[in-house]
């Protein structure tokens, strides 16, 4: 922490200037992003159109000094030649390391579920075929002659409360 006051203005400053650049960061970013998506997706007209914004946003970046002038160059034009390579038909695809690498985490996922659902398919098969394995034969078929009536399944009981027991008449037992 600063103790002398110039040097906590000098914080200040420093912590406002520092968002203003990311603004302004951000922004060129977008619109390059923007313009590589175009390109991606093969359409001209809308490339066409997002070139000069693009271009715009990086020179805005070059003269604030949040980018040399240099890298703007270089930025302006890498996207025009993409532009170009476009116009003639040679198909670019411009990928950042982020898009990238998430393509690749749902490749992974998606094999990793196809090999999972294997696994369970082979669980269950193996499942089915040790029931099968410990299932009895099938019983032969009785004609209905032979049938006994301890086969036919027994009505359900009926439910019985017990009562307290009354005592025992003692004339009815001597007499």
């Amino acid at each position: 922490m600063p103790n002398i006051k110039s040097a906590e203005k000098r914080v200040s400053v420093s912590a406002t200037k520092k968002l203003q650049n990311q603004k302004i960061r951000s922004q060129m970013m977008t619109a390059v992003k923007k313009f590589n998506a175009a390109i991606s997706d093969g359409d001209v007209e809308l490339a066409k159109q997002l070139l000069p914004i693009a271009s715009s946003k990086i020179d805005n970046a070059a003269t604030k000094k949040v980018i040399s002038k240099n890298a703007a160059n270089r930025k302006k034009g890498q996207i025009a030649k993409t532009l170009s390579q476009l116009e003639k038909g040679v198909i670019v695809v411009k990928v950042d390391a982020k898009t990238l690498k998430q393509a690749e985490q749902k490749a992974a996922a998606a094999r990793k579920a196809e090999e999972a659902q294997a696994i369970k398919a082979q669980r269950n098969e193996a499942k089915k075929a040790k029931e099968a394995a410990k299932a009895p034969a099938p019983a032969k078929k009785t004609s209905k002659k032979t049938e006994t009536k301890s086969e036919t399944p027994a009505a359900p009981k009926k439910r019985t409360t017990k009562k307290a027991a009354a005592p025992a008449e003692t004339t009815d037992e001597i007499q």
